[in-house]
């Protein structure tokens, strides 16, 4: 079986793919970005919403401030903590944002199919251009059972790495494993120093916990049943409890029900929000030694964190690699002329690199979004790694535009499976898992459970 060789290119790519970053910001789809308040912008006051809250949504503020003294305009972010569950009330009660942004393909397409968006097509959108800028797997992701789209890739973020506390590996001789096998061997060897390995948080602080588990499931999968295997998965061509998948969790209960793994228990797990799970890494001395979460975990470092905790890519599985991500994609309610412009400008190289950090690096003409600490990823192939503070997040940087120009970047399963599993049972078997269900169990209920028509 072909098994996604090309994924064990990804982190390669940190070293080749820099060109992909280049000054030229023009991109055709957008008209141009900047401009100056005489144009469409003038005036506008619609809002966008979405999740972030807290440091992240200041900066998604931070980011519409710039634009907004460029522009003329005067939007707003909203960020809700329960929005998954809000956007379906307001959509249901006829009260829908002009534009929100979110993680879940799938969810952007059942809104699309109750004719609840407006298609990039009718927007005005260059297909073409945008399948070469932010990569034909990732547009394809937003098509409608109309054959039209309606996800526009803005962020991604980065699953396929495991964060651990440099000076302590350092001091104790630890070497970064290369494989499963290994990441499994220097956790035992680390409880037998008298130290917990692992970190974890599948909680969140607003909203149903379980979607970090899904991720390391996920990569797991990938890696130990290759990359036909995972399109199966989430495409439903295999069913959900196919023993590849009890495979996989059975390769991650080594991790998660090992003696002394795990700080606090894997019962506790569930308890833990996403946002605080980095938090023990960084006592003194370090209360766990290693957390798998996404590159935008970052973001809830204390200051100087990135100084302390570094990253390695997820080990390889029977020799095969792979590289997982996620993205937030905007949609669009309300396809005013205002929405659209401002929407094909936020999707530039030139606004992208507002969008990545504080300052916008040394690549910004027009700065950063203003609130230290917060980096986004690129979205587009051509936003430059020069336009993020920090080696790591330039590092990642370089990897995904490399990945997007490639059209190598792929999302993880559950945010391409149906919102009812992806963000519903899926998350909910997770935390059951960790609190005693079998895997055969869960992952027999998640299938039961799998929408029909």
């Amino acid at each position: 079986m072909r098994r996604f060789k090309w994924l064990a290119l990804l982190l390669a790519l940190a070293m080749v793919a820099a060109a992909c970053g280049d000054d030229d910001t023009t991109d055709t789809t957008s008209g141009g970005g900047g401009g100056n308040g005489d144009g469409i912008m003038a005036g506008a006051d619609f809002s966008l919403f979405g999740a972030p809250t807290g440091d992240e949504g200041d900066a998604l503020q931070g980011f519409l401030d710039v634009y907004n003294t460029e522009m003329g305009s005067e939007l707003q972010y909203e960020g809700s903590d329960a929005f998954e569950q809000e956007i379906v009330i307001r959509v249901d009660g006829g009260n829908p944002p002009d534009v929100a942004f979110a993680p879940q393909p799938a969810k952007i397409v059942e809104f699309a199919d109750q004719g609840e968006l407006a298609s990039l097509e009718d927007m005005g959108f260059d297909i073409a251009e945008m399948e070469a800028n932010h990569g034909k797997f990732w547009m394809d992701l937003g098509i409608a059972a109309d054959g039209e789209h309606y996800a526009i890739p803005w962020f991604p973020n980065f699953k396929s790495i495991i964060f651990y506390h440099e000076p302590t590996f350092t001091a104790n001789g630890y070497e970064i494993p290369a494989t499963y096998e290994d990441l499994v061997s220097l956790s035992e060897k680390i409880v037998a120093d008298g130290m917990t390995p692992w970190c974890f948080g599948f909680g969140q602080d607003a909203g149903p916990p379980g979607w970090p588990g899904t991720d390391w499931l996920e990569d797991i999968v990938v890696r130990n049943s290759g990359g036909e295997v995972f399109a199966q998965w989430f495409k439903h061509d295999i069913p959900f409890n196919d023993p590849e998948i009890i495979e996989a969790f059975d390769l991650f209960g080594e991790i998660m029900f090992g003696e002394g793994f795990v700080l606090g228990g894997a019962d506790n797990v569930a308890g833990v929000s996403f946002q605080q799970s980095p938090l023990p890494l960084f006592n003194d001395p370090p209360s766990c030694l290693m957390l798998k979460q996404g590159s935008f975990i970052q973001n809830f470092f204390p200051e100087g964190g990135t100084d302390i905790v570094k990253f390695f890519p997820f080990p390889t599985i029977g020799g095969n690699t792979g590289a997982l991500g996620g993205g937030d994609n905007l949609m669009v309610f309300n396809d005013s002329p205002q929405v659209v412009q401002a929407i094909k400008d936020w999707i530039t190289p030139e606004w992208g690199c507002v969008l990545a950090s504080a300052s916008g690096g040394t690549a910004s003409a027009l700065g950063g979004h203003g609130v230290a600490g917060v980096e986004r990823l690129p979205g587009h192939k051509d936003i430059s790694p020069d336009c993020y503070e920090t080696e790591g997040a330039k590092a990642i940087a370089t990897s995904i535009t490399g990945a997007l120009a490639s059209n190598t970047f792929v999302f993880d399963a559950s945010d391409l499976m149906p919102s009812e599993v992806g963000a519903g049972t899926f998350w909910e078997g997770m935390v059951d898992w960790v609190e005693g269900k079998s895997a055969q169990e869960v992952a027999d209920e998640i299938e039961a459970g799998w929408p029909t028509g």
